[in-house]
């Protein structure tokens, strides 16, 4: 159960069925959740009730996303403010980051990833990202350096993944294979001609340090091992 009730959401985003879907799904975990359309009614919903959780859309009727992120900043200085947007070009994530939002949720996405963030936010482990992530598609071959008892029928030593972004402390991976948490992989890149490798080393250890099951997907994060 993630229910605080001194924490209160707000949704801000013109697609209806997404405001829908986080308010039905918060309200369900016993959040306190309120939702708006437009940049004009998310200021003043944030200066009614300053807000200590927000998912915030990009692209509004009436505005950006991105430029409300000041505004909300001098309202409430602390609020846990996260992007969401299709739009997950590197500008746009960097300009985000650079504003203060302290998470980019791209869309479309699974409620248990906006169940992730919103549980890191509750118990305040939700801190603003250290190292820029650069934003990329390469094509990896893996292999589980520790794998788990139940595990050991199987041949780890080749499985397929997706780098999907990475920064000087790690990288992210779409894969069909649900780690765990806490093992260490080996990451081969398998792409030839990416101009993202020339700055990737072309084989990293790394550990587990989250996994999200995601729609068709598993998301994985990953620490650089020294």
């Amino acid at each position: 159960m993630l229910a605080n009730e001194k924490k209160r959401v707000l949704v801000v985003d013109d697609d209806k069925l997404i405001c829908w879907a986080l308010r039905k799904y918060f309200s369900g975990l016993g959040i306190s959740t309120q939702v708006v359309e437009n940049s004009a009614d998310a200021l003043s919903e944030f200066r009614r009730n300053p807000y200590e959780i927000v998912f915030l859309d990009v692209h509004l009727p009436d505005g950006n996303g991105i430029e409300l992120l000041p505004e909300m900043r001098n309202i409430s200085p602390d609020a846990h403010i996260i992007i969401m947007s299709s739009d997950a070009s590197d500008t746009i994530r960097k300009r985000a980051f650079a504003g203060g939002a302290l998470k980019f949720l791209e869309k479309p996405f699974d409620l248990s990833e906006a169940q992730a963030i919103l549980r890191d936010a509750l118990n305040g482990s939700l801190q603003k990202r250290r190292n820029p992530r650069s934003i990329c598609s390469i094509p990896l071959r893996i292999k589980i350096m520790n794998p788990a008892m139940e595990e050991s029928p199987f041949d780890l030593h080749y499985l397929s993944g997706t780098m999907a972004d990475f920064s000087s402390g790690g990288f992210k991976v779409r894969t069909k294979y649900p780690f765990n948490v806490g093992q260490s992989i080996r990451a081969h890149v398998v792409a030839e001609g990416n101009p993202d490798v020339k700055i990737f080393p072309p084989q990293a250890d790394a550990r587990v340090v989250w996994v999200n099951l995601a729609q068709n997907a598993v998301l994985t994060g990953l620490k650089f091992l020294n």
